[in-house]
């Protein structure tokens, strides 16, 4: 493939330090006839006006808060005039992306293609796993059936997990999570899926090297499918109420695996 230089060609590129003009070589193929701008794929700026640095903005404020109180955000704090569409996009461009990659990580579990890692054994690990209606707008619950009959639904349901790792108790009696040991993961999807999710997190934490296996759920029939699936062998349950445990401290009923009268397969 020929490709020939053809002249400088200058390009608006919004950055975290404001506006600039980026001056750089334009290529053209003297075979196919497409245009090519090297350092635009160097650079990680090809096809777009702003830095990654400010596409990382984008990210951070679309996933806190509505659209545009992101812009006004990023045009407080960083004096950068953004639209709400731009936000909107790049910031579902970028979850988008990161969905693609933890697909890939999650294919690579399931297929046991992950790296092997030297580590100590951890005394205790606990998966936990729930699900909870989010509000979501219209378009997302079209043809889907309501709790209340012939009403539509308002609401997807959220399967949420984390893994940690617990040592100590408090003076109640109740567990308490060592400090900065938890991952969270989660995901609107079905129960299938978010099996293949949550079981990659627990690898990526070390469910192998575990000398204890914990599982936390409520009574949720498809918990205990999936435990049965991804979680099988030797494992103390858990049988938790509240969703809230997944973010506080907990205090449930321990079963040991051959006693619990669940169908676990």
């Amino acid at each position: 493939m020929a490709i020939q230089y053809q002249e400088i060609r200058c390009k608006p590129l919004l950055t975290i330090v404001g506006p600039v003009r980026l001056s750089r070589p334009y290529y053209l193929c003297s075979r196919c006839h497409v245009g090519q701008f090297p350092v635009d794929v160097e650079l990680d700026i090809e096809n777009t006006e702003f830095s990654p640095g400010v596409r990382r903005m984008h990210a951070l404020v679309g996933q806190q808060a509505p659209f545009d109180h992101g812009r006004a955000q990023m045009q407080l704090l960083a004096g950068l005039e953004v639209t709400t569409q731009s936000v909107e996009r790049i910031a579902e461009n970028i979850g988008g992306d990161i969905a693609r990659r933890e697909q890939g990580e999650i294919e690579k579990a399931l297929q046991l293609d992950l790296p092997v890692i030297a580590r100590e054994p951890i005394p205790i690990l606990y998966v936990q796993m729930d699900g909870t209606g989010v509000p979501v707008v219209k378009k997302e619950t079209w043809g889907r059936p309501g709790k209340t009959d012939g009403q539509p639904a308002h609401t997807r349901e959220v399967k949420l997990g984390c893994v940690f790792t617990q040592t100590t108790w408090d003076e109640e009696g109740f567990a308490i999570r060592d400090p900065d040991s938890t991952t969270y993961t989660g995901a609107i999807e079905t129960a299938v899926e978010f099996g293949k999710r949550i079981y990659r997190e627990a690898l990526h934490r070390g469910w192998s090297w575990a000398k204890k296996k914990v599982v936390i759920g409520d009574g949720a029939e498809w918990i205990w499918n999936l435990v049965a699936e991804h979680f099988p062998g030797p494992l103390r349950l858990l049988i938790s109420t509240m969703l809230g445990s997944i973010c506080g401290r907990w205090r449930a009923n321990c079963i040991p695996r051959k006693k619990c009268n669940r169908k676990l397969g």
